[in-house]
Parts: structure tokens; sequence; C-alpha cells
């Protein structure tokens, strides 16, 4: 029995057919690939960034205003200026989707609680600012017989408000020190994987 020419066709359309089914295999597993490392990159890149992001704020921190707050005494306010904002933390602001990204449910966790906790002491900072000139508005312009003890009443007041950011500042410096363990660890781990 001899075969046709369209028999010959037919088996060269379906084995051609089966290569395009395989290349298109290939191809879809292949792009999968270069997403899942291109994924992969970009969380190492945010990760490598946090990082990076934390250890010059705390510089920033620990040579500007941190030793200041830890070292005030007890019943005393916190009589510093500090002009801070929210906007220093650009890495985390502008990126914070790629933490879900992290299969490190206690990575990301550490990242959104430290980051947290940053936002809340600049918050608090900024309060305390806030306090600071009020205060001095008021020993410049309030003049009645009970100034001194309206000033006594305001130091209390800065003096309760400090307490408070020490405890905070307590709680980021540990936060932010179990972030930074834990990111090498992760980032470690990714270097030696490749």
């Amino acid at each position: 029995m001899t075969a046709s020419i369209a028999d010959i066709a037919g088996i060269i359309q379906g084995v051609g057919s089966l290569f395009a089914i395989v290349a298109a295999i290939w191809i879809y597993a292949k792009q999968y690939q270069d997403r899942k490392a291109d994924d992969e990159a970009e969380t190492v890149a945010f990760v490598q960034a946090v990082r990076d992001e934390i250890h010059a704020l705390l510089g920033l921190y620990e040579r500007q205003i941190g030793p200041a707050l830890r070292s005030l005494e007890a019943g005393k306010g916190f009589h510093y200026f500090y002009p801070v904002s929210a906007d220093a933390l650009t890495v985390y602001n502008s990126a914070s989707n790629l933490v879900g990204k992290i299969r490190d449910p206690k990575l990301r966790r550490l990242i959104v609680e430290s980051y947290a906790l940053a936002k809340g002491i600049i918050s608090s900072y900024q309060m305390n600012n806030q306090l600071l000139a009020d205060n001095e508005r008021l020993a410049l312009t309030y003049r009645q017989d009970d100034r001194a003890k309206v000033l006594a009443t305001w130091e209390q007041r800065l003096a309760e408000y400090a307490v408070g950011l020490k405890e905070q500042d307590e709680r980021l410096s540990e936060s932010v020190k179990e972030l930074l363990e834990r990111a090498e660890r992760w980032l470690a781990s990714r270097s030696a994987a490749r």
C-alpha cells in the first residue's frame, strides 16, 4: 500500500501541528519562568532597598535625636524640635505593594510593623514639635497671675508626652533590629539559591 501525496501532506501537517504545540508550550513555560525570575529579582531588590533605607534612616536618627531622647531624665519634657516627615520613608511609601510578594510571613510582618512604628513615631515627634511651639508661645504671651502654674502644667504635659515618645522609640528599636536581622538572613538565602 502506497501513501498518496494527500496522506503524506496530512502526516507532515500533523507533525508540524505537533511541533507548533510543543513550541507554544515551551514558549509559555519560558515566559512563565522569566516572569517568576523577574518577580523574585524585584522582591529581592525591594527587600535590599528596605534594608538600605532603614539603615540610612536609623543612622541619621541615632546621630540626631535618638540618644537625646533616651538620655532624657524622668519627669522632663523633650525640648528638641525634630523636623521630620513620613516622606523620608520613600522606599516603603512608593513600593509597599511589593511586601505581599515576600514569601516569608515573618519578614512581611516585620516590614509592615517597623514602618507603621516609624510613621507613628514621626507623627509623635511632629506633635511634640507642636507642643513645644505652643509652650513657647504661651511662655512669651501669657502674663496672668497664674502664669507659673500654667507653665508648670504645660511642662508636665511635655514630660508625660516624652514618656510615650520613649516607649515608641523602644518598640521601634526592637522591631527594626529584628527586621534587619531577618532581612539579612532572607537576602543571604536568596544569594545562596542563585
